[in-house]
């Protein structure tokens, strides 16, 4: 009788026990569903202001707030084309923090009246309204085809010259390519840059990049400052073996 009575008590227990887990799965996920949000902040951030990518992914209204989830959020981040991916949690208290991590845009590309973003990976983006651009260089006069399926520019030696000038303007002067405007492609002829501060142009040419950029970096202090070689200058010229030539452009030169 008693092994009966202590069978019974156990049984009992072990649906006590059962019945409170479930409780306590029940209500937790209750209490994760009934989280309302209520602001939303955004960290990595550069090319847009925050009030600029949220109105671009519909997270402006604070009103919508309540009925999305993490992942929804998440999902219509990860959406925006200047992202290339994010981190999206929840502080506990009805703020959600977003930090995301933008692709790395390598310049700026003219493409008939209507500008494009260029990413490293020769990606070709649609620049939006507001966008900071202030520290990529303007690319112009260049030849280009892109592929509809991928929408991937497809490489040619113009744009690949760009970015190694670029590149190596980063590696020997991080100031000079900060103040990098404008690499005129020409259309395959000799590469004209122009820099911000600096009213004359430099005749880069073509060939030799990294040499033109080493030589172009020692002179470039001098150039920022407008010393006395400098505060008359017209044009630079970069074309001629072991040799910088300052003086009256030729028009011929610098058409296109």
């Amino acid at each position: 009788m008693r092994e009966k009575a202590g069978l019974i008590f156990g049984t009992m227990l072990f649906v006590i026990i059962i019945a409170g887990m479930v409780y306590l799965i029940v209500t937790g996920n209750e209490s994760e569903q009934k989280e309302v949000y209520t602001k939303i902040e955004l960290q990595g951030n550069h090319l847009l202001k925050r009030v600029d990518y949220l109105k671009e992914v519909k997270l402006f209204n604070e009103k919508d707030y309540a009925t999305l989830s993490l992942p929804e959020i998440k999902l219509r981040i990860d959406g925006h084309p200047y992202v290339e991916k994010s981190e999206v949690q929840s502080d506990g208290n009805g703020t959600v923090q977003i930090k995301i991590y933008e692709k790395k845009m390598k310049a700026v590309m003219l493409s008939g009246s209507k500008p494009v973003l260029i990413t490293e990976e020769f990606d070709v983006i649609k620049l939006k309204s507001n966008t900071d651009i202030s520290n990529l260089p303007v690319l112009t006069n260049v030849d280009f085809n892109v592929d509809s399926k991928t929408e991937s520019v497809i490489k040619n030696s113009q744009l690949l010259r760009a970015f190694e000038i670029i590149d190596a303007m980063n590696i020997a002067n991080e100031s000079m390519q900060k103040s990098l405007a404008e690499v005129n492609l020409r259309h395959g002829g000799d590469v004209i840059l122009k820099f911000s501060g600096i009213k004359y142009p430099v005749i880069f040419g073509k060939g030799n990049i990294a040499k033109k950029i080493t030589a172009l970096s020692s002179i470039w202090n001098r150039m920022k400052k407008s010393d006395k070689l400098f505060a008359n200058s017209k044009y630079i010229d970069l074309r001629f073996k072991n040799e910088i030539f300052i003086g009256k452009p030729v028009s011929a030169e610098l058409r296109g």
